[in-house]
């Protein structure tokens, strides 16, 4: 459960990171990360993945402002919340209302029978991106690693929701 301390320290995982996006447009971001997740084994179908999470940002942008955002989705056959995190060097435009090219893309894909989850995710990212220094330390890490250990931190210094 996400109100449990040490959540993202699980579900970290550095096969999630995306220290380089290489994708110039939200759908191509997408489709990028959707296929990493497919690759790692956490998918099977990239392309419905993708395709779920290009629809969801045509209901309205899930980009936040500040050059973050957090695209998300659901899905049938997941048992558990999956975060993947990507950094694009260059900037997508992700119609967010600041206009701010989106660097740090957040993606949260969770269980469809779990919409408590979902709603927590959602909320403690969005706690950790809050945190003084961890956007910048996002944008500046050169590895997966690095941008991992990021999040972990921020993470365990987040209180304990009640």
């Amino acid at each position: 459960m996400l109100s449990e301390p040490g959540l993202f320290p699980r579900l970290v995982d550095e096969r999630l990171v995306f220290a380089d996006l290489a994708g110039a447009t939200v759908e191509d971001a997408l489709v990028e990360m959707s296929a990493g997740l497919a690759l790692a084994g956490r998918v099977r179908d990239a392309d419905d993945l993708a395709r779920r999470l290009i629809d969801r940002e045509r209901m309205g942008s899930t980009g936040l402002g500040a050059g973050i955002a957090i695209p998300h989705c659901k899905l049938r056959d997941l048992s558990d919340v999956l975060l993947a995190i990507g950094v694009s060097r260059v900037g997508i435009d992700f119609h967010a209302a600041d206009g701010v090219p989106v660097t740090i893309v957040f993606l949260v894909v969770s269980p469809a029978e779990a919409p408590g989850l979902h709603l927590q995710a959602l909320a403690r990212i969005s706690r950790i991106i809050r945190t003084p220094g961890v956007a910048e330390g996002l944008r500046a890490a050169a590895t997966a690693e690095a941008i991992a250990d990021i999040v972990r931190d921020a993470e365990r210094q987040l209180p304990v929701p009640v």
